[in-house]
């Protein structure tokens, strides 16, 4: 589904504890693109900009490309890599998860996209 919601061939997500993160300028608009979770996008552009969990409650999960200095973060592991669209390779020796990592509680593997469902309806 991130691959959908981004358009790229990959999204990456840095997962900071809520209380330990500030937007600096508003907030992103949000819309549950899942059961489970609603995601967070720029209002003025479309860009990806998080994700939110309920299970993660005490975290926000920020789109690594839309981070001023994206090179401070370490991306620990890949996955749902079972959905690699074929010609996409990353060249690293990080941990790969076919699902969800064992590290980050999730309900998403539940979750399953659906391409006939009509598109959510944005919410602030």
């Amino acid at each position: 589904m991130c691959r959908k919601h981004s358009g790229a061939p990959a999204l990456a997500f840095v997962h900071f504890a809520a209380h330990d993160f500030t937007w600096l300028r508003g907030e992103p608009t949000r819309y549950r693109s899942t059961e489970f979770a609603e995601r967070g996008f720029c209002v003025n552009c479309g860009s990806t900009l998080s994700m939110h969990e309920e299970v993660l409650a005490e975290r926000v999960q920020i789109a690594v490309g839309s981070l001023d200095d994206p090179g401070r973060v370490r991306i620990d592991d890949h996955v749902w890599t079972k959905d690699r669209i074929p010609w996409f390779d990353v060249a690293d020796k990080l941990p790969r998860f076919s699902t969800s990592s064992s590290a980050v509680e999730t309900k998403a593997a539940e979750d399953r996209f659906d391409p006939t469902a009509p598109p959510p309806t944005p919410f602030v």
